[in-house]
């Protein structure tokens, strides 16, 4: 089980390392998109549809890690208070209650993929990129969020020296 949450993480920190990645190429786009509009009064037709989709995968591909390192916004007042056997029982419980949650995202978010393929939707815009793949960010974070989600209730029971380290 060690070795499956080690390989977990490895992936979803790939997914933050690409994410931080694409947020330095969003920086740049916008910022040329800005010197453009305002320096050279010649806006860019692509930036604000390319910087709107690097933003949803950068969403989407880090929710999963967010979770399992437990970095989400969380209201820990009670959990703090508790050791032991109903600390372990609350933290499993708090990540069960994201399992619902990402199960409609990789539900819908395939329903939307599947019917924009189907249908060959592309995006209204000069680019007309095919609304399928931002589409199936949704699907693939959702999955990544399940995963999580599971790897972040064993870790609540997993012994603390196990947790400690590095990968898990």
């Amino acid at each position: 089980m060690h070795i499956f949450l080690k390989m977990i993480y490895k992936v979803q920190h790939t997914c933050v390392y690409i994410s931080a990645s694409l947020m330095a190429i969003l920086a740049i786009s916008i910022f040329y998109d800005v010197v453009a509009r305002y320096i050279f009064n010649s806006p860019t037709i692509w930036a604000n549809e390319v910087s709107t989709y690097i933003l949803q995968f950068i969403v989407f591909f880090t929710m999963g890690c967010i979770q399992m390192e437990g970095k989400q916004l969380r209201v820990t007042f009670l959990i703090e208070r508790l050791k032991g056997t109903p600390r372990k029982i609350l933290e499993a419980f708090s990540a069960f209650l994201i399992l619902p949650y990402s199960i409609v995202l990789v539900v819908y978010g395939y329903q939307y993929t599947k019917n924009a393929f189907r249908l060959g939707m592309g995006s209204p815009t000069l680019l007309e990129i095919p609304l399928w793949i931002p589409y199936s960010f949704i699907c693939i974070g959702g999955v990544l969020l399940v995963i999580a989600a599971v790897c972040s209730v064993i870790q609540a029971w997993m012994p603390e020296q196990l947790k400690t380290e590095r990968g898990v």
